[in-house]
């Protein structure tokens, strides 16, 4: 598959350097106490997005908490920081230039934070009047559906970052044509030529 072709020896090496130090840093001891006021932040924010949907809730420290009862604690695992860096480190370990990697990190990232925050909302809702369901939503819905987000993001900047944008009116155009020999495979580039963009 054409996906894989990406999966080259310096990418799987950075990521599974990426993986062990998270392995050994991502506790509270190491990079909880680090996270601290990333936690305290993501509480606020959390709480002005509940007050402006005009659910009632209400902070201490890090804890919201319901008038019916519910509460939750978000901690530095509830941040966005493990997605924000996976998806980080798996665009710099990819081929392209630093310059795409910069601009579709200042649009990813921001993409991930805003679905962290979603994540946190929609779980005080349904802690609130479904309680039931919250474990499921928390440990499997939302967390399938951050790590899709991840690998649809990464494939997005793979494609964008093989896109060759049309530069003074003309663009790269690579022509395909069949082998006449079936031994030599599927298709082949014949040539690339320079298409004058119409109109």
């Amino acid at each position: 598959m054409a996906v894989f072709r990406y999966v080259n020896l310096r990418f799987t090496a950075v990521m599974a350097i990426f993986v062990d130090v998270i392995l050994l840093t991502y506790r509270e001891d190491v990079l909880g106490s680090l996270l601290g006021p990333l936690t305290t932040l993501t509480a606020q924010v959390t709480l002005a997005l509940l007050h402006w949907l005009g659910m009632e809730a209400a902070r201490v420290g890090t804890l919201i908490s319901h008038p019916h009862g519910f509460a939750y604690e978000i901690y530095y695992r509830c941040t966005g920081f493990l997605p924000v860096a996976f998806l980080t480190v798996s665009i710099l370990a990819s081929p392209g230039t630093l310059r795409r990697k910069c601009i579709w990190l200042a649009l990813g990232v921001p993409v991930l934070i805003a679905l962290n925050l979603v994540r946190l909302v929609h779980l005080f809702y349904i802690g609130v009047y479904n309680p039931t369901a919250f474990d499921f939503a928390h440990a499997v819905l939302w967390e399938g559906f951050l790590i899709l987000a991840i690998f649809g993001l990464w494939l997005g900047w793979r494609g964008w970052s093989d896109f060759q944008p049309r530069i003074g009116g003309n663009r790269l155009v690579a022509r395909w044509r069949r082998p006449q020999d079936p031994r030599q495979g599927a298709f082949r580039p014949l040539r690339l030529t320079h298409r004058r963009r119409g109109g």
